[in-house]
């Protein structure tokens, strides 16, 4: 299958005929369809993706598959960097377009089928393929980012908005307006809770825009929990104490924060 896909690549890359792309793309769709959750057609290939959409979009699928194959590389070459230039196992990605889910998915951490909402506004089908990506970056890394937890799911979430800022999912208000739990000193077990994924995006923006550290330092020094990493990066581990207590500075608790953006540092 990716002798399939490269040979697809280098017939593209020399434009040596469509009828010879044509029959290639017909033999990836046919081999990689079958473990697919339905019926797809593959759009475009690169160095380390295969770009499908579900069929029932038609014209309009093959549309916003053209533009993840247009950045897909790009933003690849983002996120590798972060991650000190590994390349996780089981490459090509297969990102699937699909016309009836919400966000995105993968099954398992290290799993490289990324499933993606569709969407006429294709920089929000770019952002969840970076979300998605991380993941899978993240666990081949393997120092302690969690997809299925609160650390992993914030590092995923932040490091997408900083590619694609404008496309963010707010969900830092939900830390910020319901309790303000510690997730910072241990993960929640859980990707699905957006309490703990605020808490998470909220640290990690943290780090980043008010202590200074770049998202790259942030990514190496991975830990099983945020307050670990925030270890790592310091020296310290006072993390919950330091970052709740600046917070509660600027957004006291028990009065609505107000908050529109995931990102309001630096304070």
């Amino acid at each position: 299958m990716n002798e399939i896909a490269r040979e697809l690549r280098v017939y593209t890359r020399h434009d040596m005929g469509v009828n010879a792309v044509d029959t290639l793309r017909s033999q990836i769709s046919a081999t990689l369809g079958q473990r697919f959750d339905f019926p797809t057609t593959l759009r475009g290939s690169t160095q380390h993706f295969n770009v499908f959409f579900d069929s029932s979009l038609g014209n309009a699928g093959a549309s916003h598959a053209d533009a993840v194959v247009a950045v897909c590389e790009r933003d690849y070459g983002v996120v590798q960097a972060y991650f000190g230039s590994i390349t996780p196992p089981g490459l090509p990605f297969n990102v699937i377009i699909a016309s009836h889910i919400s966000g995105a998915y993968h099954y398992g951490c290290g799993t490289v089928d990324l499933y993606c909402q569709d969407s006429s506004d294709t920089d929000f089908i770019n952002m969840l393929v970076v979300a998605e990506e991380v993941e899978v970056f993240a666990y081949a890394q393997g120092k302690g980012w969690d997809c299925a937890a609160t650390n992993g799911e914030g590092l995923s979430r932040v490091l997408a908005e900083a590619l694609y800022p404008e496309k963010r999912v707010l969900v830092a208000p939900a830390w910020l307006d319901r309790g303000r739990p510690d997730y910072i000193t241990a993960n929640e077990d859980t990707d699905a809770d957006i309490v703990s994924n605020a808490c998470a995006v909220l640290f990690l923006n943290w780090l980043h825009s008010q202590l200074g550290f770049s998202w790259a330092q942030i990514v190496q020094a991975a830990g099983a929990s945020l307050a670990q990493t925030y270890t790592n990066l310091t020296g310290q581990s006072d993390a919950y104490a330091r970052f709740r207590a600046q917070i509660q500075a600027h957004f006291p608790e028990g009065m609505p924060s107000g908050l529109m953006v995931n990102n309001p540092f630096p304070l």
